[in-house]
């Protein structure tokens, strides 16, 4: 036997099978759609940078949204989606569904009970918030009206943004994941296209008040993600009740799972509020340069990652209602297989084109050579972490399966406790840039991922890991060896392209043709050392390939 086969008894190898074979199809289906929203978030980063560029006016908007509102969102969905699918798909299993949706009714109502007094406080105390967390910023008066305003804007709209995370999470516990992905998508579309249309047609370009178009495609875009979902769900509205939901023992054996998820949020709220501080602290611009270079590495984590993550929790949840350790301890060696064999790759990537790919996405109108630059440093100091946070959205779902809510959490506090003091030491005793920064969240990301992994090995049915280790040595080494194609690429290209006119598109027909072909390079040898040094992945995938040709040319 090869000894990176992972062994499987029959029956359980033909029953996950069919499960693999769902979840495959639906993560292709989620991640394409995932795709077209990704293409739209970059349109809106790119437009923001053509006409506002890297100044305090972007600083205000990105601060906003990235800090607060966003932020918030992100935080109403990770305190929902380990509490809410787990006892929804447990009732509905044990209780009949018109009892689920009971506990769906209760869950909905506290939460949009939550989001409307946030957001009236929000409103009433934007001024005051937007002083105290950026006192840079807020020291040009016009600067803070504007993110004052934007802040008002944005809030109201909260409340049907983070509400579209209850019939996404519905939607997904019965395995239904395709309208939520469009939602997701409608999302990153409508903002783009309501922030275009209203910098022509509500404020011109030139009118200091134009940045509230983006403030006003973020409370479209969110309303349209709710709007989507509702129909999916729509033949169930009859089941929903006007509950006490402070009642509820389903609702009060969730509001028990949240307390170590709410500690953790408040934890992961204050690390993003942090990183807004400190690059205010640094120069004018720094945090939307962040912001661009995150952006960049968060591309390929939202997208084939977050619909593995999605499809696998569901299951995930019933496997542990029936105890079944094996099924979950091979799915948990698949999925983290495939996720480093993807993303290792492309954190060197990105690491060896930062500036190339900075240059050719975000280097047009008033974003020039030194916003090219700190940005192009923010994705540097970002891309290490890719690989852990590709594998960290999955590992979670494993403890939430497990209705353990507090080691993922208890964890993920502490990895922020040392991303804020990396991040408070770099800016106040170091000086401050933003490769601290984003080396704060790297480092402490990293260690996060690998610690929880670490912990969860021990509580499933898993192979022996000496074989993954003999895996992830060869994919290593493979690894290494494209990089080193990959940056020699990379600097004769280069070479290459100064002296090339091209006669369209100019520097931005150069960068895509360099990234082109050094993607193209690094890809063949990647492909090329994993097969040689053996790797059961790529042998696989060329066996199948072999016997489609071969029927093929049967035919």
């Amino acid at each position: 036997m090869d000894d990176e086969a992972i062994p499987t008894p029959e029956s359980e190898s033909d029953s996950l099978g069919k499960a693999g074979r769902q979840m495959t199809v639906a993560a292709v289906i989620i991640s394409v759609f995932l795709l077209v929203g990704k293409l739209a978030g970059y349109a809106k980063h790119m437009v923001v940078a053509h006409y506002f560029g890297k100044s305090r006016v972007t600083d205000a908007f990105y601060n906003v949204y990235n800090a607060i509102i966003f932020n918030l969102y992100t935080k109403v969905e990770n305190l929902m989606r380990p509490t809410y699918l787990p006892e929804f798909v447990h009732v509905r299993d044990r209780e009949g569904e018109e009892r689920a949706w009971e506990v769906a009714s209760g869950a909905a109502l506290m939460q949009a009970t939550v989001l409307v007094v946030v957001a009236t406080l929000l409103m009433v105390f934007a001024r005051q918030l937007i002083t105290r967390m950026w006192p840079e910023l807020s020291s040009d008066p016009h600067t803070l009206e504007l993110a004052v305003v934007m802040l008002r804007i944005m809030a109201p709209a909260l409340v049907l943004f983070s509400l579209s995370i209850m019939p996404e999470l519905t939607l997904h516990s019965y395995k239904r994941f395709t309208l939520p992905a469009v939602a997701e998508a409608a999302f990153r579309i409508g903002t783009v296209l309501v922030l275009v249309a209203a910098l022509h047609l509500l404020w011109q370009p030139e009118d200091p008040r134009a940045i509230y178009a983006t403030a006003l495609g973020v409370a479209l875009g969110g309303a349209l993600r709710l709007i989507v979902q509702l129909p999916g769900v729509a033949r169930w509205f009859k089941l929903l009740r006007l509950v006490a939901f402070w009642r509820d023992p389903s609702i009060r054996l969730m509001l028990g799972l949240m307390v170590p998820v709410i500690a953790g949020l408040i934890f992961s709220f204050l690390r993003t509020l942090a990183d807004s501080v400190f690059a205010d602290r640094i120069e004018e611009g720094a945090y939307t340069c962040l912001t661009f270079g995150r952006a960049m590495t968060d591309a390929p984590l939202q997208i084939l990652p977050l619909a593995v993550s999605f499809v696998v929790y569901p299951f995930l949840s019933q496997w542990a209602a029936q105890d079944d350790r094996v099924k979950s301890g091979l799915t948990l060696v698949a999925m983290t297989r495939a996720m480093v064999f993807l993303f290792l790759p492309a954190t060197v990537g990105m690491m060896v084109l930062a500036r190339p790919i900075i240059r050719l996405l975000f280097e047009h109108g008033k974003f020039g050579a030194e916003g090219v630059d700190m940005a192009s440093l923010a994705l540097y100091c970002y891309a290490p972490a890719v690989v852990f946070v590709a594998v960290e959205g999955s590992v979670n779902k494993w403890y939430f399966a497990m209705k353990d809510t507090v080691v993922p959490n208890i964890v993920g506090i502490i990895g922020v406790l040392l991303h804020i003091a990396i991040g408070w030491y770099g800016t106040f005793v170091l000086g401050g840039s933003v490769a601290v920064i984003a080396l704060a969240f790297t480092v402490s990301k990293s260690l996060k991922v690998v610690a929880l992994y670490l912990l969860l090995w021990e509580r499933i049915a898993c192979v022996e890991a000496r074989v993954q280790l003999r895996w992830a040595l060869r994919v290593l080494l493979a690894t290494a060896v494209m990089a080193v194609v990959v940056w020699f690429t990379e600097a004769e290209l280069h070479g290459l392209l100064e002296t090339w006119q091209p006669p369209v598109g100019g520097t931005k027909t150069k960068m895509l043709v360099l990234l082109g072909g050094v993607g193209a390079v690094g890809t063949g040898i990647y492909l090329l050392s994993t097969w040689l040094f053996g790797v059961q992945e790529v042998r696989y995938a060329a066996k199948r390939l072999r016997e489609r040709v071969s029927a093929r040319c049967g035919k």
